[in-house]
């Protein structure tokens, strides 16, 4: 990591091709779950999907990924194959690498890497006053990638703890 942002020791054209396929062809996924292993019993977590037909496209990010020492998930499914990001450090890692060069997520992946994940890690969300602030912030991510209905927005955690 350099002061202006992380090394890229690679050829920049496999960074602004991971982008698209970030910006194309994945699903940021912003779970709110129950979670007994939590002091307020719930936990937020963010994750990335990448689905393609093609495995030799899946194949150039796993290499792109190990190439940083990063480790995603492989998995394949009715014709798809899907590498995926679940360990939040490795998430933010991948999501600086490629940042620069987003076009359609730029929005949403800089609120995600700047705000939220920089605030689980520091321990916000263990409170039910962070939690819901940080649920705010899932609202607006949730507003740039998806408009899906959801169980669990900061409207639901203010109404339950009476905030």
């Amino acid at each position: 990591m350099t002061e202006s942002g992380p090394e890229r020791p690679l050829e920049g054209w496999k960074y602004a091709y991971v982008a698209g396929a970030v910006d194309f062809g994945s699903n940021l996924k912003l779970s709110v779950t129950k979670a007994d292993d939590r002091l307020i019993g719930y936990a937020i977590v963010p994750s990335l999907e990448i689905t393609n037909r093609n495995r030799a496209v899946i194949g150039f990010i796993d290499e792109f990924c190990e190439q940083h020492d990063l480790e995603p998930n492989l998995r394949s499914d009715k014709g798809s194959y899907i590498l995926s990001f679940t360990k939040r450090d490795h998430l933010r890692q991948f999501l600086e690498l490629v940042r620069p060069f987003l076009v359609a997520r730029y929005e949403a992946v800089e609120i995600l890497v700047d705000e939220l994940i920089s605030e689980l890690k520091a321990g916000k969300g263990s409170s039910k006053e962070g939690f819901c602030e940080l649920m705010g912030v899932v609202d607006r991510i949730r507003d740039l990638t998806y408009k899906n209905t959801v169980k669990y927005d900061q409207a639901h955690f203010r109404d339950q703890w009476n905030m």
